[in-house]
């Protein structure tokens, strides 16, 4: 018994040597038969789009990676060359930071208003416009003095609402009449305390032009680089 079991052994261990010849040999004898029919089989590997999709996956990862960065370089365009001193005075709003929020707030939107035109690269670019904003709030609400996690988060989460609020209602007006866009200003940027037409007319004409600025930039350039010129108020 004990000899059959060697036995057997041995030609387990045999057949499973043969078998994986069995598994390697005929395939690759199959494969080189092919390769003396079908000259397809021997043709460089690029001609059957491996090399070319491995480059043009590569491509689209630096495409990503340039669109994010644009996004974060438009969004710093708004506190760097923005004069905050002259929307204070103009429309009588204090220096706060809820003020320099609402103030940035109308310029972020102003971008996502050209980019949103662009397709899926331009949402690429919005959301790290916005995505940078809500980075520059976090860092600049901790500046406010001493606040526990917990306000830190609750103003935060108030913000991010009314932002949403804010880009509803500007949308709807920039795709409406000037009572409109004018309504949505004065809910939003005046927080319904303006009582000077006159200063609303300015914020309106203002707006106007400057989504009339961006809209004149072809798609060609539009990404080519920071588009963040803003009109004189």
């Amino acid at each position: 018994m004990k000899d059959i079991i060697i036995v057997n052994t041995e030609i387990h261990h045999r057949c499973k040597f043969i078998n994986r010849n069995i598994l390697i040999r005929p395939q690759y004898h199959y494969f080189h038969k092919n390769t003396q029919v079908s000259k397809n089989v021997i043709k460089p590997v690029s001609q059957f789009g491996v090399i070319k999709n491995l480059s043009h996956r590569f491509d689209l990862y630096k495409q990503k990676y340039r669109l994010s960065a644009l996004g974060y370089e438009l969004y710093d365009d708004i506190p760097d060359r923005l004069n905050y001193s002259i929307f204070f005075k103009d429309f009588n709003m204090s220096d706060t930071f809820f003020s320099w929020f609402l103030i940035t707030e109308l310029h972020v939107w102003m971008l996502m208003v050209r980019f949103m035109a662009e397709g899926k690269k331009g949402e690429l670019v919005v959301k790290n416009i916005v995505e940078a904003m809500w980075q520059d709030v976090t860092v600049r609400i901790g500046l406010l003095g001493p606040m526990n996690e917990k306000t830190k988060k609750k103003q935060l989460l108030d913000l991010s609402y009314q932002f949403n609020a804010a880009i509803v209602g500007y949308d709807e007006g920039i795709m409406s009449d000037d009572k409109v866009l004018a309504s949505a200003l004065w809910r939003r940027f005046f927080v319904l305390e303006c009582n000077n037409p006159e200063q609303l007319e300015k914020l309106l004409i203002y707006v106007r032009k400057q989504i009339n600025a961006f809209d004149k930039i072809p798609s060609e350039k539009v990404f080519d680089k920071s588009i963040a010129k803003w009109v004189d108020l």
